[in-house]
């Protein structure tokens, strides 16, 4: 009897099902958006919303969604998979976001200079179920992800998840006299997104006491690429206001001298000229009290 009920139970379900076209699977409607949440010189991370339909007239319980993201060349870059059990009401959709992990330098390499933009697919496999019933599924979409905001932002910034990528290394005076002087600042730049760039210039002021104590810029131009991970460089400041210095120097306490670098990174990257200010702080050598006396 109860094996009867089953079956005749069964039989109504199939019919139901067929009436609202039984071999109709769950399907990935749209992507609804991709953004980066993150992004670090090792791992960035991806959200991915995707839009999955059910065409039943039940509501359907999705059990497994795995998705894949991969390049241009259909290589697997980074994976996710649904992390519960979802049920969609019938003939209705919903949004599932998706955090996909992956390395950051492939990343990088798959910018296009020409539009900033990284070109993949987003495929995934799934399986869902419908009074009982399984059914598979899978999709797989064509995609563009503008990352020129995103790199506009980190490379000019020189900072990484509180890390500074610009680094001072010392400061030094290579020629004093009452008519100029002429200050060098040497400084260490990381490169480990392995982005390639032109540190095209810094021009910038130097301030001493809160007081304007001259100008500055870049010695030389600095070229990086992927197998660039740092790079020395100078910044050369004619001082043009010896009684400003004189005064910070003999009112210096311990021998330190504090100066604040104010100005504007200039670099072309990516087929963009970008320029952002940028502020630096550090130290004048404590024989300049000495150099500036003699």
């Amino acid at each position: 009897m109860k094996n009867s009920i089953s079956i005749i139970t069964l039989g109504l379900a199939l019919i139901s099902l067929c009436s609202c076209k039984l071999f109709m699977s769950p399907t990935v409607t749209k992507i609804q958006d991709v953004k980066v949440v993150s992004i670090t010189p090792d791992k960035s991370t991806i959200k991915i919303s995707l839009m999955v339909s059910n065409p039943y007239c039940y509501k359907l319980k999705l059990d497994k969604l795995n998705v894949d993201l991969l390049n241009k060349n259909r290589a697997n870059v980074g994976t996710a998979s649904l992390q519960n059990v979802v049920e969609i009401p019938k003939k209705s959709a919903m949004c599932l976001d998706f955090n996909v992990e992956l390395e950051t330098r492939p990343v990088v390499k798959m910018v296009s200079s020409l539009d900033q933009k990284v070109q993949f697919f987003i495929t995934g496999k799934g399986y869902a179920k419908v009074l009982g019933i399984g059914k598979n599924f899978q999709f797989d979409e064509p995609y563009e992800l503008d990352l020129k905001e995103q790199l506009k932002n980190i490379i000019p910034k020189f900072s990484t998840n509180g890390q500074s990528l610009f680094k001072i290394m010392k400061t030094t005076v290579e020629k004093i006299s009452f008519g100029e002087t002429e200050l060098h600042i040497h400084f260490l730049i990381l490169n480990p997104y392995g982005l390639t760039f032109n540190f095209k210039g810094f021009p910038a002021e130097i301030y001493i006491s809160d007081k304007s104590a001259g100008i500055g810029n870049l010695k030389n131009q600095l070229q990086f690429n992927e197998n660039i991970f740092s790079q020395e460089g100078v910044m050369v400041f004619k001082l043009n206001n010896l009684k400003t210095i004189l005064g910070a120097v003999k009112g210096a306490v311990k021998g330190e001298i504090k100066y604040v670098v104010k100005g504007k990174v200039l670099i072309a990257a990516l087929g963009m000229e970008i320029n952002q200010p940028y502020t630096y702080q550090d130290y004048l050598p404590v024989n300049i009290l000495e150099m500036l006396l003699n």
